[in-house]
């Protein structure tokens, strides 16, 4: 919709004082959101993060002052500096992670992670987190080029474009984005169930 119809939409639904209203509420919801924030459209490229993400959705980031365990991000990927990569921060600086029997550990307790596809079939030592970096992990743990991979393992915060807020499409899928943090248990806990290590 170009400015001049929106701006006659808004004249003819609010008055033409509610239009002018209208109209400088947008800009600045505007302002704030792709200006102040960084708001930024992306399509998801792969099947990486599915089920959470489908390949094809198409999604809005906002940049955030702080990122953490759970948030589904957008960055640069490491491999291509052209293309953009959507995965899920799994540990931050100063973590330990750990990918053993199937399961993810960070700082030596287990994460449950209900929202995966299926659990690694792959191992991966202990890795340090630097500081100022996050390690990062596709959903669909085996079908993801991510952190367990890269020469690099973790990447700068910095790198990071911002969170995912918003699927816009399809349509179905419209709506705010619900991320899921990882939760750990404790390990004195998963001790006391067998077969669980």
């Amino acid at each position: 919709m170009s400015t001049s119809r929106l701006s006659r939409f808004l004249r003819a639904s609010l008055g033409k004082q509610g239009g002018q209203v209208g109209l400088l509420l947008l800009a600045c919801l505007g302002l704030y959101f792709f200006a102040y924030r960084g708001g930024r459209f992306f399509l998801v490229p792969s099947a990486s993060m599915e089920p959470t993400l489908l390949e094809g959705d198409q999604i809005v980031t906002l940049r955030e002052s702080v990122y953490g365990r759970g948030d589904v991000v957008v960055l640069r990927d490491p491999e291509d500096e052209k293309a953009y990569i959507v995965k899920r921060i799994m540990a931050a600086g100063g973590d330990t992670i750990l990918v053993a029997g199937g399961a993810v550990y960070v700082n030596g307790s287990y994460v449950s992670e209900p929202y995966i596809l299926s659990t690694p079939d792959y191992e991966m030592r202990t890795y340090s987190v630097p500081e100022g970096h996050v390690f990062l992990l596709g959903d669909n743990r085996n079908n993801s080029e991510d952190s367990h991979l890269w020469k690099d393992k973790a990447r700068p915060v910095n790198e990071i474009i911002g969170k995912v807020r918003f699927i816009y499409f399809p349509f179905n899928r419209f709506g705010f984005f619900q991320g899921y943090p990882p939760m750990t248990l404790d390990r004195d806990l998963l001790e006391q169930r067998p077969g669980v290590l």
